[in-house]
């Protein structure tokens, strides 16, 4: 009896994965739907960081303070789509106003693409302060008069609409009744279409692609990978693919290397057809390679309508703000040109976000690019994010973009090559170099003054949100650059603050952030003083070489100045030969700093008073200069 296509494809799919076993194990159906690796609904399968619900035979997404449907997963693009809640009877009200919306952990492998096009509604006059379209033609009064599930919305003024994803809208999207009291979100909205032909609203949500499975020894791993230790040095270890095959995230195998996924085409592989033949033994071998090659042509096309889709969304990014400062577009071929095709010889750092490397480009011009980690999506959101801000500031003080590339799998970031490395490295790395009294009242004046144009002149406002001395950058006459834009916000969802989960690093991170979420410019302005310390001790933020009590330098000092010891904390060297004078300026300068630390933020002063601040030590120590000339 001849196979069914069925059959056949089943045949083609055992090639593919030939030699091939599962290193993790895949979760159960809930009920006709199947569970895709790695999202997990038991503790004994998927991954545990990628947690979902079956219930009574439907599958649920847990957020912080409420639960939606799931009714759609796609796991070749790794995103699912879930059900927001419906609105209140006869009212323009969302159901889970009281839950404040959807508000998912920032800290999960989750966040909501920028497929989605969402419509507030209901909301009050200080949405009309935010960069969304509020006017009378946006989409969001189209959806209102043109169905009758927003009948109730029919009459309230003010109703905004934008793209998620990116900013603060990555992890929630906020309802509440000092903003907007409803909301509707539509995936992969066409906006050609009439209303009565929108697709039922939906949320898409992303995953990160899961690395190789935790392993505690060589038992925990099939006869494809090996327990080795993680690289990134956590103290982790994993089970990585033996030679010849690679890890797949879908799956959640190791398979052979042998499915090719160059947009470009491809054509390379030369013992398929044996493979073909012996699987196969006495079915038509043209028949059987014909089904093969449809089926890799399909997935071509996917992936290739996925990478055009991620494409558009990361240009769309780029270009939310068409008022702002545009980059250049760099092609994929001018960055590896310029980066010697990434060679580990031109890499200048690494961290969370990614690598950095020096290049040179065509003309001669040296730069730095920023690349995120492939597949990564916080990563990729980190570096987009940082464009977006970019490309809305120019100022001496902060870091100058000057391009930025989306053609090539990860996006990067092209900016000036500032080569004199850092603060924190001049003042706290293996080979530091002293710094006079002078230059770090300039160092700490530029700084402020960089971080008050973010908050007083740039439209809206932006925090940066990771002020730190290793995120200012010397120049070879000392003058500080602020960097790192990958974690700042505009404060364009409330009058006063943002919400976001707290992030930041350790030493710097505003307590009342911490407590809280609600990120302002004062956040920036306690790890703002955290960096005055560090210029006037030479310390370090954090350092388990102090005592128990004192590891935290802010807490360090702020117990010193309430012994009334200021001066005990300065840097020896600052002191030695200092006159009355910059040791007052010092002095001055301690202050400020524990001013800046102030634990209710309203006590503290904004970063324009704080650069007015330095302006006036800078003069004190200015007018002692000429007196003795």
């Amino acid at each position: 009896m001849a196979p069914t296509p069925n059959q056949l494809l089943f045949a083609a799919a055992l090639l593919l994965c030939a030699g091939c076993a599962a290193a993790v194990t895949r979760c159960p159906d809930c009920g006709t739907t199947q569970v895709p690796y790695p999202l997990s609904t038991g503790p004994n399968c998927g991954d545990q960081s990628y947690k979902i619900r079956c219930d009574a035979g439907s599958l649920k997404f847990d957020t912080l303070n409420n639960t939606y449907p799931i009714t759609a997963i796609t796991p070749e693009t790794q995103r699912f789509v879930i059900q927001p809640s419906s609105f209140l009877p006869n009212a323009c009200v969302t159901e889970d106003l009281t839950t404040l919306g959807i508000q998912m952990n920032g800290s999960l492998p989750f966040n909501i693409t920028s497929s989605n096009t969402i419509m507030y509604l209901n909301c009050t006059t200080t949405l009309l302060n935010s960069p969304l379209n509020c006017s009378a033609a946006s989409l969001c009064h189209s959806y209102v008069n043109g169905t009758g599930e927003a009948a109730a919305c029919v009459g309230e003024p003010i109703c905004c609409t934008f793209k998620a994803g990116g900013s603060t809208t990555s992890y929630m999207i906020r309802v509440r009744n000092s903003g907007c009291r409803a909301y509707r979100s539509f995936v992969n909205l066409d906006t050609q279409l009439p209303v009565n032909r929108w697709p039922r609203p939906g949320m898409e949500i992303q995953w990160v692609p899961p690395p190789e499975p935790l392993c505690g020894a060589q038992s925990a791993c099939d006869s494809n990978s090996t327990c080795g230790s993680d690289p990134a040095g956590n103290g982790a270890r994993r089970c990585y693919c033996n030679s010849g095959l690679r890890w797949d995230p879908v799956g959640g195998l190791c398979a052979q290397n042998v499915t090719c996924q160059d947009p470009d085409g491809c054509g390379k592989s030369t013992d398929r057809t044996a493979l073909i033949a012996g699987l196969t033994a006495g079915l038509g071998t043209a028949l059987v390679a014909a089904i093969i090659g449809i089926s890799l042509y399909k997935r071509h096309r996917r992936i290739r309508q996925a990478q055009e889709r991620l494409t558009r969304e990361r240009e769309e990014i780029l270009n939310a703000n068409g008022g702002g400062k545009s980059a250049k577009v760099f092609t994929g071929k001018e960055i590896k040109r310029a980066t010697n095709n990434f060679s580990r010889d031109r890499l200048l750092g690494t961290g969370g976000y990614g690598e950095v490397y020096k290049a040179v480009l065509d003309d001669g011009t040296v730069v730095a690019v920023k690349c995120a980690k492939v597949g990564n999506t916080k990563s990729t959101e980190q570096v987009l994010n940082e464009v977006r801000i970019l490309c809305q500031v120019n100022h001496r003080s902060l870091v100058r973009l000057l391009g930025c590339c989306v053609e090539l799998e990860q996006p990067l970031l092209v900016y000036e090559y500032i080569d004199n490395g850092t603060l924190f490295e001049r003042l706290n790395g293996p080979n530091r170099v002293y710094l006079s009294w002078n230059h770090r009242l300039r160092i700490a004046h530029s700084t402020a003054e960089g971080l008050a144009y973010l908050h007083f002149s740039a439209v809206p406002p932006i925090y940066h949100r990771d002020v730190k001395s290793s995120n200012i950058l010397l120049d070879e006459k000392s003058n500080a650059k602020v960097s790192d834009f990958g974690l700042s916000r505009l404060a364009h969802t409330d009058l006063s603050h943002v919400s976001t989960c707290a992030q930041g690093t350790l030493g710097y991170l505003d307590p009342e952030y911490y407590r809280n979420y609600q990120l302002t410019d004062k956040s920036d302005v306690y790890s703002f003083g955290v960096v005055l310390l560090e210029l006037l001790t030479s310390q370090k933020a954090i350092d388990f070489n102090r005592e128990a009590d004192d590891v935290n330098l802010a807490v360090y000092v702020q117990r010193v100045v309430e012994e009334e010891r200021i001066m005990d904390v300065v840097d020896p060297a600052l002191k030695e030969g200092a006159s009355a004078l910059e040791l007052e300026t010092m002095k001055a300068m301690g202050f400020l700093a524990v001013g800046c630390l102030e634990e209710r933020r309203q006590n503290r002063p904004s970063m324009k008073e704080v650069a007015e601040e330095i302006d006036y030590i800078i003069s004190v120590a200015a007018t002692k200069e000429e007196v003795e000339k």
